[in-house]
């Protein structure tokens, strides 16, 4: 007896990041529709013109007509392999360039925000998603420049005044605090 309540198994994409993965599926879905459609128009023009050749000359000295337009139909095949094939490089090979100048560059950013340079902006290039990320790093490196401003406000203000000892205790406990979100 068959288990009517199995369902079949549906094989579904999972996309890791779904704006990356999806920009590049596009790109070479242009280019696979792209390299159709010329491959279709030299194919239409050079078989038709072949054909019409071969029905003025009246007779056909082979079998069929297939016989008289093969050779040229495989090298129509072999031009479309080609040039997919290396347009398809060509955009990977963009794909992989951008990725690592972007990755590079917010390295970069990371690197330098380490070692204390947090005013220079990321300006990460490439794709979206390193652009992204690089104003993403700006925008709490930014955060973290106001805090420190407001540390050393407070802590010249705490240093050069001698507040009464409540006051002092309240702002010092709040720049503890803000210490705390810069170094925790």
């Amino acid at each position: 007896m068959k288990n009517l309540y199995r369902q079949p198994f549906l094989r579904k994409i999972y996309y890791l990041e779904p704006r990356y993965q999806g920009e590049t599926a596009l790109a070479f879905a242009v280019l696979i529709a792209l390299g159709g459609t010329v491959f279709g128009w030299l194919v239409d023009r050079d078989l038709g013109e072949a054909l019409r050749e071969i029905s003025r000359s009246g007779h056909y000295p082979m079998n069929n007509a297939y016989e008289s337009v093969r050779e040229l139909l495989a090298w129509r095949l072999a031009a479309l392999f080609a040039g997919v094939f290396l347009a398809g490089t060509a955009i990977f090979l963009f794909l992989v360039r951008a990725t690592i100048r972007g990755v590079g560059r917010a390295v970069d950013a990371l690197r330098a925000s380490v070692e204390g340079d947090l005013s220079t902006p990321t300006r990460a290039p490439g794709l979206v998603e390193f652009v992204r990320f690089g104003d993403q790093v700006d925008a709490a490196r930014g955060k973290t420049l106001t805090l420190l401003q407001e540390i050393r406000e407070e802590a010249a203000f705490l240093a050069s005044e001698y507040p009464p000892q409540e006051e002092f205790r309240v702002r010092w406990d709040g720049l503890k605090q803000k210490i705390r979100e810069v170094a925790p």
